[in-house]
């Protein structure tokens, strides 16, 4: 046996997040993401009870909550060394998968060769029912893989490397490119372990899937292993939980962020179309659907504004609880210093914040152009309303006019039968009445066309030239 490539107790701790509230999600949604996570535990075998049991510990009210109450965790089956670790982290919900060892096939103590850890990862990524990353509500996930290492001789940076090759975790594997603490600086300690940050993130217009975090912790030969397997490591994890849920929610929140952007540019490029079509439209009912669409647009494009900027307002809380949780974490007397990990705060103050400050500043005078717009359209109608107004005024007035000239014509035509005519007169008869009837129209109709086209002149002449 080659000491140089063996570790003693390898281990994986899988560390993975989903949302299990969304923002304005519905009932029915938020209990489906609660049928997505524990699928992703107990696959098919899932069962109506556990669901219910699922709920009941979910309604406490804690920020966090251990979802397998006193159980804690679900045990792989036999002989294999691992579990499952279910907590809910306010509106997350959080998944600690830990192998280690086939109990057969090894003592858990005995010296393995790092190639093992191909087989442990696999055995963690079988055991995942679903895989997190094809999730809609996926935020993030770290590998968190450790091992003791058999002798003082060992060189940690090498045994880190054949890790980092074995798991194939990267999509582009590059160990100088990814690995984020500094060789020249003092060795980084966790528990008294020489660890290693790998990581890479995604592009603007890439995916949370491009998202990679890498821990790797190498323990010296002379720690009592056992002790640091049941004692220590299990009583870190919750702060562990805790610091890599900030990192993910960080970078899922400008994730979203360059979502919401997209969605802002295609919307300016509508309200350029709206802006820049035809001014002179007089048509009323053309006006009110114009009013319409711009009024359904501004609305759309406030809320992509307001969720612009509660992602930036995301990533600033949990950026400040990333760093007190790293505050609070590194204690001398546990041999804890974790400086590396301050590396990913200068991505978050020297880029996602800003090209969010950015972005809400070059795209806000968009909504000014879009209350310009109602405003404009909305004078338009009131104009166009009120012309119209003013022509029914006009016809009605003319059309008055002319009934009741109409009436006074037919009084006049009739006045000028005999009054004592005997309606059995041949010269009386009723065909006498629709002539009266035709002739008082006419005259009606001749009147009020007058008066019309009158008042079309004046009108006409006091309208304002374009």
């Amino acid at each position: 046996m080659t000491e140089h490539n063996y570790l003693i107790y390898p281990t994986i701790d899988l560390f993975s997040y989903e949302l299990a509230e969304g923002l304005g999600q519905s009932d029915e949604l938020i209990d489906q993401n609660r049928v997505n996570f524990w699928r992703k535990i107990y696959g098919d075998k899932l069962t109506n009870a556990q669901l219910e049991n699922a709920i009941q510990v979910e309604a406490e009210q804690l920020e966090f909550i251990k979802l397998l109450g006193e159980k804690k965790i679900e045990s792989f089956l036999s002989p294999l060394d691992g579990f499952f670790y279910p907590v809910k982290l306010g509106d997350t919900y959080a998944l600690q998968t830990n192998c280690s060892s086939d109990r057969d096939e090894f003592d858990i103590y005995t010296p393995r060769d790092i190639t093992n850890f191909q087989k442990i990862q696999q055995n963690i990524l079988s055991h995942h029912h679903t895989q997190s990353d094809q999730s809609a509500n996926y935020i993030g996930q770290t590998w968190f893989v450790w091992g003791q290492l058999t002798t003082a001789t060992q060189d940690p940076d090498n045994i880190a490397k054949q890790i980092y090759n074995q798991l194939q975790i990267f999509d582009r594997p590059d160990w100088d490119k990814d690995l984020k603490t500094d060789p020249k600086a003092p060795p980084a300690k966790l528990l008294g372990a020489t660890c290693f940050e790998l990581w890479q993130l995604p592009s603007d217009r890439g995916d949370l899937s491009q998202s990679k975090q890498l821990l790797i912790c190498l323990f010296p030969h002379d720690l009592d292993i056992k002790e640091l397997s049941e004692k220590k490591i299990p009583k870190l994890t919750p702060s562990l939980m805790r610091l890599f849920l900030y990192r993910h929610k960080t970078i899922w929140a400008y994730d979203r962020s360059r979502y919401h952007k997209a969605n802002l540019k295609n919307k300016v490029k509508n309200i350029q179309i709206l802006i820049a079509d035809d001014s002179t439209k007089t048509d009323l009912v053309a006006l009110q659907q114009d009013l319409k669409s711009t009024l359904n647009l501004m609305t759309s494009y406030a809320k992509e504004l307001i969720y612009l900027e509660d992602q930036r307002n995301t990533i600033e809380t949990n950026l400040k609880n990333y760093q007190k949780k790293l505050k609070r974490l590194e204690d001398p007397d546990l041999d804890i210093d974790l400086p590396f990990l301050e590396k990913f705060t200068a991505i978050v103050t020297d880029k996602y914040i800003p090209q969010i400050v950015t972005d809400l500043a070059s795209l806000s005078p968009a909504q000014k152009s879009l209350e310009n717009s109602v405003r404009n359209i909305e004078g338009r109608i009131n104009i166009e309303q009120a012309r119209s107004d003013r022509n029914l005024n006009q016809t009605i007035f003319a059309v008055g006019t002319g009934l009741g000239t109409s009436q006074v014509a037919a009084s006049i035509i009739v006045a000028q039968f005999p009054a004592n005519t005997d309606i059995k007169d041949l010269n009386y008869q009723p065909a006498n009445y629709i002539w009266i009837f035709i002739i008082s129209m006419l005259i009606g109709i001749f009147f009020g066309g007058c008066i019309w086209l009158i008042m079309w002149i004046m009108r006409s002449r006091n309208s304002p030239k374009a």
